[in-house]
């Protein structure tokens, strides 16, 4: 059984938001681009720098502290595809967002 966490009402986040979260310990972040929703680690792996502080462009935020650039749909960091963030599933059901803290 998939352990899906309620995260927030899908109209909590318009496009190309983001939004921190805590769920279960983990620090997560929410992220909504161009109709779907995404959940990543919000912690850089080089110094933990918050993500939810960097720019986003399209499917790619960037660490406000090195400027580190991961996709948001995989966690993969750009500069060298062998360092990555948590990415976790996201569903919508009944206007609800909940994130799969499995990966």
């Amino acid at each position: 059984m998939v352990p899906w966490f309620f995260a927030i009402n899908e109209s909590e986040l318009d496009e190309g938001d983001k939004k921190p979260l805590l769920m279960e310990g983990n620090k997560i972040l929410l992220l909504r681009q161009e109709g779907g929703f995404y959940a990543i680690s919000n912690k850089c792996p080089h110094m933990e720098c918050p993500l939810s502080k960097g720019d986003m462009e399209g499917y790619v935020i960037k660490c406000p502290c090195h400027d580190w650039r991961f996709d948001i749909r995989s966690g993969e960091f750009l500069d060298a595809k062998e360092i990555t963030v948590p990415a976790y599933e996201t569903k919508v059901d009944d206007g609800k967002v909940y994130v799969n803290l499995e990966r």
